[in-house]
């Protein structure tokens, strides 16, 4: 079974499959400990080659990635990829424990009803311990479940390219660790606040709420289309209500948005004056680079949500900041 959401050895390729475009990063520390861009590419894709999520022209795909690949010059081959947030499914369990991995996975299967489901067949599923949670005869467990023949046709599409699939991530996990690295770049370190990740995606718009870096809220994914200024205003009211069930004093401080339309929404000020707090686009090239050499084959992208994904893809090579 190939392992999603778990950190794999370096060096890593953060390969972002998204709708109309792929994009490419790798990340490397210099002596210092410091993040480095090593490379960053992008190439376009023809309309109808992916449908929500799906990748209808896998011929058309494969050949984009080729190309790709070459434009980078990039010796490595370890990727790490993502799905689409729509075809990720996360939950968190508490179940007995600690017990041995197999003991581990068969109650994960029985909690989640997937060994009495015979649809569970279509699905692939990982889990893991949520770190520095559960007690001495309770732990708390993630779980997530991807449709299968999705999962596979990415795997599939790596390989076709001559590349190494390692780790296979969600679209909207690796969006948030992109995130955090941006909050931890910028020049408050500690923000006192809640920052809300919003991802305006083609196939649904996802609200993930972080404090201290961490992700503490995930909304469902909402239909797809454009949300109007209010519609998301009322999104991020719900999220804060549920978050201030069981954080104290949550107070929103920032909205990072990112997304895969062709045109950034014109509502980005109107929404943080409405909300009273900061909102901007989110752009890990210019936070990453700033005061840094560009390496001279890394184009300058606009900041969307292939990027920030890929940039979260490869951040998985670091397991301090996993």
């Amino acid at each position: 079974m190939i392992s999603f959401f778990q950190a794999q050895p370096e060096p890593l390729i953060g390969l972002d499959i998204g709708a109309d475009s792929l994009h490419w990063v790798e990340l490397a520390r210099n002596g210092r400990a410091r993040l480095g861009l090593e490379r960053c590419a992008a190439e376009s894709l023809a309309p109808g080659c992916i449908v929500q999520g799906q990748i209808e022209r896998f011929e058309d795909v494969s050949a984009a990635l080729k190309r790709l690949v070459q434009a980078t010059g990039s010796k490595h081959r370890r990727v790490a990829l993502a799905m689409p947030a729509s075809a990720v499914q996360t939950q968190v369990l508490t179940l007995p424990g600690p017990c041995s991995p197999g003991a581990l996975e068969q109650q994960v299967l029985q909690a989640m009803s997937l060994d009495r489901d015979p649809s569970a067949a279509a699905l692939a599923m990982d889990f893991g311990l949520v770190h520095g949670a559960g007690a001495t005869t309770t732990q708390q467990v993630w779980a997530a479940t991807t449709p299968q023949d999705m999962l596979q046709d990415r795997l599939g599409l790596a390989e076709s390219a001559g590349l190494l699939p390692t780790v296979v991530d969600g679209q909207a996990q690796a969006c948030a660790r992109a995130a955090a690295l941006l909050l931890r770049l910028r020049p408050q370190k500690n923000p006192s606040g809640v920052t809300a990740l919003v991802q305006l995606l083609s196939d649904g718009t996802s609200l993930q709420l972080l404090l201290h870096h961490k992700v503490v809220y995930q909304s469902e994914v909402l239909p797809p289309g454009l949300p109007t200024v209010f519609e998301l205003e009322q999104h991020l009211q719900d999220g804060m209500a549920s978050l201030s069930q069981v954080e104290l004093a949550a107070r929103l401080a920032l909205i990072l948005l990112t997304g895969d339309f062709p045109e950034e929404p014109s509502w980005c000020e109107s929404l943080g004056l409405q909300l009273g707090c900061d909102c901007q686009w989110a752009d890990p090239i210019k936070s990453l680079v700033h005061g840094q050499h560009v390496p001279s084959f890394a184009p300058a992208p606009l900041a969307c949500a292939g990027l920030m994904t890929a940039f979260g893809l490869a951040l998985r090579r670091f397991k301090d900041l996993c």
